[in-house]
């Protein structure tokens, strides 16, 4: 990207992720950190359970929680169709698409539901032969949308009747925890987790995947990682951040605030006449429905003024322009207001 514009990499204003641009600050790590493989995580282990589970680890009935730590919830996605026979799965037509190519590339056949109108998954459930999963991405990236964990329960009480598994992607939901489905979960459940999204340490490359300590796929899963699966510093950093529920509870606030000003701001400018005809709003990122040729001119309007942002084609006449937020500096503020001008001079006269 930097060679194609000729602009160097520190000038461009990411804005394509939707990971916080506030960071967890952990301690440094020093080079003596990395010098031996790591020990077991128990340390990161138990914060997570706290962090994931309360202080409830097991459920009333008494059938344990299981919780792996792992490195990224991109392991999970990779993995967990490895686990299933060859059969159908249902997944989001708006989505993180890495699901999508991973249950493809271990042979399954993948059937989709509209992820605007999530309730449609359910008429799936009941009808699709050969069923092995239903994955379900809360809150959507990138689309924003969230089902309340107690219509996801209920759906995975339908789902057990078929022998079918619920595979519910939570890596946006630190921000807003009230639409976690933890710890309250059924054997049929499977929930992964991330530390790249709102605490902001993508590079850590940590992750977590939650389900019954009885599930067949949880033991697999566990059986399927190696004996130095997580780092010694994200081990530690790991820890730190999620044993921090002060910071944690302060970020949340900070995050919709800003989420919030920054999408009236961009819908005041790509709405109506601009071709933007539905605001996407979540608490790391703002997403606008266009016509997918204003879309492609706004992204790439947005690139010849190193502003990266994130174009999601839906299909061939819709797609979903997506913001992440910035750190809010007076630079990423100059370098957004600026680059916003120069687009609509550019796209002025399309509609």
């Amino acid at each position: 990207m930097s060679q194609h514009y000729g602009i160097k990499r520190h000038e461009w204003l990411d804005l394509s992720t939707g990971i916080n641009p506030w960071p967890y600050p952990i301690t440094p790590i020093d080079a003596k950190a990395c010098q031996s493989l790591p020990d077991q995580d128990q340390a990161l282990h138990e914060a997570a359970l706290h962090y994931y589970f309360g202080k409830v680890i097991n459920s009333d009935d008494g059938r344990s929680l299981m919780l792996l730590n792992i490195p990224g919830s991109q392991w999970a996605i990779e993995t967990l169709p490895l686990c299933f026979e060859p059969g159908r799965v249902a997944l989001p037509d708006i989505g993180y698409r890495e699901h999508q190519w991973h249950w493809q590339k271990a042979g399954h056949t993948r059937c989709f539901y509209d992820a605007d109108h999530p309730e449609a998954v359910r008429s799936i459930a009941s009808d699709a032969d050969n069923l092995r999963a239903v994955v379900v991405v809360n809150p959507n990236n990138p689309g924003g949308q969230h089902i309340a964990p107690d219509a996801l329960r209920a759906l995975a009480d339908e789902l057990n009747q078929k022998g079918a598994v619920l595979i519910v992607d939570e890596a946006f939901v630190d921000a807003t925890p009230g639409q976690s489905l933890l710890p309250n979960i059924a054997d049929n459940i499977i929930v992964l987790r991330s530390l790249g999204k709102f605490f902001g340490l993508a590079g850590l490359r940590l992750g977590a995947i939650a389900g019954a300590g009885r599930s067949a796929i949880m033991q697999q899963l566990s059986s399927m990682q190696g004996p130095w699966r997580v780092t010694a510093p994200s081990q530690r950093a790991g820890q730190e951040a999620l044993n921090d529920h002060h910071w944690q509870i302060e970020m949340q606030t900070t995050l919709e605030r800003a989420s919030r000003e920054q999408g009236r701001w961009l819908a005041e400018r790509l709405m109506g006449c601009d071709g933007a005809t539905r605001w996407r709003q979540s608490a790391l990122f703002n997403g606008f429905d266009m016509p997918l040729a204003h879309a492609q001119r706004w992204h790439d309007g947005f690139l010849q003024q190193a502003v990266l942002t994130r174009l999601w084609v839906v299909n061939e006449q819709h797609a979903i322009l997506r913001f992440g937020l910035h750190d809010e500096s007076l630079r990423a503020g100059q370098q957004l207001r600026h680059a916003m001008r120069a687009v609509q001079r550019t796209t002025k006269g399309y509609s």
